[in-house]
Formats: C-alpha cells, sequence, structure tokens
C-alpha cells in the first residue's frame, strides 16, 4: 500500500484480483458475455474456460453471477479486514469469521432500498432479498444461500481455494507486474498528485468522493477489469477498482465533433432514453431505477455506466444513498453537436 497526499491509498491486491478474474470468467463461460476484452486477456480467458470442469463453473455462477455480483462484494469485506495483501489470507480470514458476516456482505449490493439490521433474522432477510433488483431466480438463489448459511461460507471458500491453485496462482506475479506497470504510468503523469487529477483522468469517480477529502480514495489497479472499473464506498472510504487500460481508454474516447455520433448511438437505446426522462424529472438511485424500468441490477448498472461514460448522467451521494441525476448541459451541447453536424 502507497499512501499519497490528499487522502490517496494507491494498493495492490491479489485478492481484488482473484475476484475480479472470477468474475471475468463467469461471464465468459455464458454464451453472451457482457464485456469486451483485450487480445492477451481474452486469450488468457478462452484458455481458462475451455479447462475448468463445469462443476467448477457452476458454481462460479453461483458466486459471481452478472446478476448478483455477491462474490464481488468480497472485495470491501477484504480490505476492511486487512486481508486484501493475501490470497491465504483471506482465506484464512473467511474461514475463520461467522457464516452470518459473510452472507451479511453477499447482500451488499447498492440496490436496495434498506439495509439488513438483523443478519439472523429470517424474516428480515427473506423481505430484503424479496425486495431487491434481481430476477425471481436469483431471489430464490440467495435465499436458499442463506437457509443453508454455513454451506454456502464452505462452497465459497473451496471456489477461492481451488480457482487459486490451478487456475490464479501460477500466474498471480505476472498481473502484479502488469499492475505495478500501470501504478509507474500514472505516477509518471501526476495523475495521483491531487484528487483532482485522478478526478479527471476517472471521471467515473463521483464529485462528492473528489471534494471529500476526508474520505479515503483508495485506488487499485486491475489486469481483468482492462478498460472498465468497480467501485464500493461507505461513509469512510471509497474503493475504486479500475483496469489498467481505463486511463487510456478515456483520454481516447473523450467526445469531439467526429465521435458525436456514437455517442448518439449510446443515448438512443430505448432503456436509456427512459433513464434519461426519468432524471430529467429528478435525481434517482439504482434501485428506483431498476424498480420503475423493471430492470435488473446488471441491466441498470450497464445502462448507468454507459451514460456515465459520455458525461450524460452523474452520480452523487445523499446520506446513505448514490443517486444519479442527469448532466442537462451535456446532452445540450451533444444534441447541438449532432444538429450542427447534420445541417452543416
Amino acid at each position: 500500500m502507497v499512501e499519497l497526499g490528499g487522502n490517496i491509498l494507491i494498493i495492490q491486491s491479489p485478492v481484488f484480483e482473484q475476484l475480479s478474474s472470477m468474475f471475468v470468467i463467469q461471464d465468459y463461460a455464458n454464451k453472451e458475455p457482457k464485456r469486451e476484452l483485450n487480445g492477451e486477456l481474452q486469450k488468457w480467458v478462452d484458455e481458462k474456460v475451455r479447462s475448468i470442469p463445469q462443476i467448477l463453473k457452476d458454481e462460479l455462477e453461483v458466486f459471481f453471477s452478472q446478476e448478483t455480483f455477491i462474490g464481488l462484494s468480497m472485495i470491501r469485506y477484504a480490505f476492511e479486514t486487512n486481508c486484501y495483501q493475501s490470497i491465504e489470507k483471506f482465506i484464512q480470514q473467511v474461514e475463520s469469521d461467522s457464516a452470518h458476516h459473510i452472507f451479511e456482505h453477499f447482500l451488499e449490493t447498492g440496490f436496495t432500498p434498506t439495509e439488513v439490521s438483523d443478519i439472523h433474522d429470517f424474516t428480515e432477510v427473506r423481505l430484503f432479498i424479496k425486495n431487491t433488483s434481481i430476477p425471481e431466480s436469483e431471489k430464490w438463489k440467495l435465499t436458499y444461500l442463506y437457509v443453508d448459511i454455513e454451506n454456502t461460507k464452505n462452497r465459497f471458500i473451496s471456489l477461492m481455494k481451488q480457482f487459486y491453485e490451478f487456475y490464479f496462482k501460477t500466474d498471480l506475479p505476472y498481473f502484479l507486474k502488469k499492475q505495478q506497470e500501470n501504478i509507474d504510468y500514472l505516477k509518471g503523469k501526476q495523475i495521483f498528485s491531487t484528487r483532482e487529477k485522478v478526478g479527471e483522468a476517472f471521471p467515473v469517480i463521483p464529485s462528492y468522493v473528489i471534494e471529500n477529502k476526508a474520505m479515503k480514495l483508495i485506488l487499485s489497479p486491475s489486469y481483468f477489469y482492462d478498460t472498465s472499473s468497480l467501485s464500493s464506498d461507505s461513509e469512510q472510504s471509497f474503493i475504486y477498482h479500475y483496469g489498467i487500460n481505463e486511463y487510456d481508454s478515456n483520454t481516447q474516447n473523450k467526445m469531439s465533433q467526429d465521435d458525436v455520433l456514437d455517442a448518439i448511438k449510446i443515448v438512443a437505446d430505448e432503456k436509456r432514453i427512459r433513464i434519461i426522462m426519468l432524471l430529467n424529472k429528478a435525481p434517482r438511485y439504482g434501485y428506483e431505477l431498476a424498480q420503475t424500468l423493471s430492470l435488473s441490477n446488471s441491466t441498470i448498472s450497464h445502462h448507468l455506466s454507459t451514460l456515465h461514460s459520455i458525461g450524460i448522467v452523474y452520480s452523487m451521494r445523499i446520506e446513505n444513498k448514490v443517486y444519479y441525476q442527469l448532466n442537462k448541459d451535456k446532452l445540450k451541447e451533444l444534441m447541438e453537436t449532432l444538429t450542427k453536424s447534420l445541417l452543416e
């Protein structure tokens, strides 16, 4: 861990990276993956998808489904329990912890109107799961995992151990090397010099995080997230787990007159238009949008992330919820640029 000025921390985490790799592998084990990868990473993922037995793929689907992200919730768990720097230490921590505490983290998806106040109360947990914005089949799965909670914990531990020993451990030094190269590269560009510089380089990070210098801003590079990112926040800290190629992708894809048509294609999607119309009336948080539009967690996250990438939508924190708001000026600029391009 490297602690810089402005309450900025940079960490390299084998645990974060393994969890990320399992999420990506699970995505590509399906017929319709939700993300594109660079050639080198794609080759590695394809090789693992071919070699991993179906029984292990089934377990990856349980804990790393694109609809629930429960495995990825362990990124914050690893940070808060200070076991993110060693996969062996992380596994030992999970083994020593209670199954209920582990499952409590599994439920922290950010797409529910409330939080579980008593993880031991079956009625409350069942109602919590019922109110999540996930498909009915996933609600049944989460309910079953809770009912069989001790076995659920053991299944997760077994999955982590098997994946680490047979599919991840050998290549880990290479992944850490790529992370370090990215850290050195961004340091050379002075990206980590101030919170404002970080915000300019990674516009997906909400402005309330950049402005609140009392909040720890934790930056963690990821080989597997490539050009995308994952974030997790609490009142004290914001973890930004970003792909090592995200900065260059952001730099190369800033909106201009030349690529305005690509931005229009993004906005023209029917569901994104409905999101824009809703946000034009008032800011909404993820659960509200998902419920109003009858969309799942992964779908609403994908649409919001895509709109965020071209500056049409931005996020802000109000009390304990992250709200999304329409950037009306950016939308007007896009429409005016399109009009000018068509009429010239």
